[in-house]
């Protein structure tokens, strides 16, 4: 195959567009974790002198060691809840919903066309009814609501690349619906589970804005505890935890695609 002078300064082209978008999305993220390793009192880029002494501090900060707490394991159950939701969802849709498949599909998708904050105080005056807003079971409800979503999306997007054959052979063979399911079905769209997982957890671990809205005393995120940090000192120490929360969601990203390849769920 010969490649003209044209598609090549086109690919080029292309070149140039990709790396440049990568620069702008990655340029703030690089910002904040230099800024991490600077010695001064307060947050300067770059640094006028290097040191790791906001990492070292770290474990004194009590307050965002118990906020770091509090968001991993809102972020675990949410991912636990969001996805076996979520899974069932969407095979309940891509086996069984045809019919009102488009409609049943786009409410269940509806928290990704509502703005968040509009989300976040219709759930603060509906969970102040039922005494939930505050707590940790509020916000893990309100955390399922806004990440379920990603999930069904994963996962129908796996289930249409199975025969539905493959399961109705297993019925033949005299396998029960949950067999075929649980030893058929899910093993072949593991891919696209893990990856609405992975999805769920890192919205979660992340969030702010519902959490500016349901948080209590004794639920504060992480991310609600920087943003509150960050509007009364500048110390380079919000970066540190911010490199910190950066790296585990990193480290949990790259598990789950050793694990499973996550980029063969994006293909399907």
């Amino acid at each position: 195959m010969v490649i003209s002078g044209a598609e090549r300064i086109w690919g080029r082209v292309l070149k140039t567009i990709v790396a440049t978008a990568y620069v702008f999305m990655l340029a703030p993220i690089a910002v904040v974790v230099i800024a991490a390793f600077n010695d001064a009192e307060l947050m300067v880029f770059p640094p006028t002198t290097w040191s790791l002494r906001w990492f070292r501090e770290l474990p004194q900060a009590h307050d965002f060691i118990v906020s770091f707490k509090l968001s991993a394991w809102l972020g675990l159950a949410t991912a636990v809840v969001s996805t076996v939701l979520g899974s069932l969802a969407a095979y309940g849709l891509v086996r069984h919903g045809r019919r009102r498949q488009a409609g049943v599909e786009t409410l269940l998708l509806a928290p990704l066309y509502v703005p968040r904050v509009l989300i976040g105080m219709a759930l603060l005056l509906s969970l102040s009814l039922v005494a939930m807003a505050g707590t940790f079971s509020g916000m893990l409800i309100a955390h399922v609501l806004i990440t379920v979503p990603f999930v069904i999306r994963t996962v129908t997007a796996s289930l249409h690349g199975v025969d539905p054959a493959v399961e109705e052979a297993a019925r033949v063979l005299g396998a029960t619906w949950r067999q075929a399911f649980m030893l058929v079905t899910l093993p072949l769209v593991r891919s696209g589970v893990i990856a609405g997982a992975v999805f769920a957890f890192v919205i979660s671990f992340t969030d702010v804005y519902l959490a500016i809205f349901l948080s209590g005393p004794t639920t504060i995120t992480l991310p609600l505890r920087i943003f509150n940090f960050l509007e009364w000192e500048q110390t380079p120490i919000v970066a540190a935890i911010s490199s910190v929360q950066l790296l585990f969601i990193v480290v949990v990203i790259l598990l789950a695609e050793k694990a499973v390849g996550l980029s063969t769920a994006g293909r399907i």
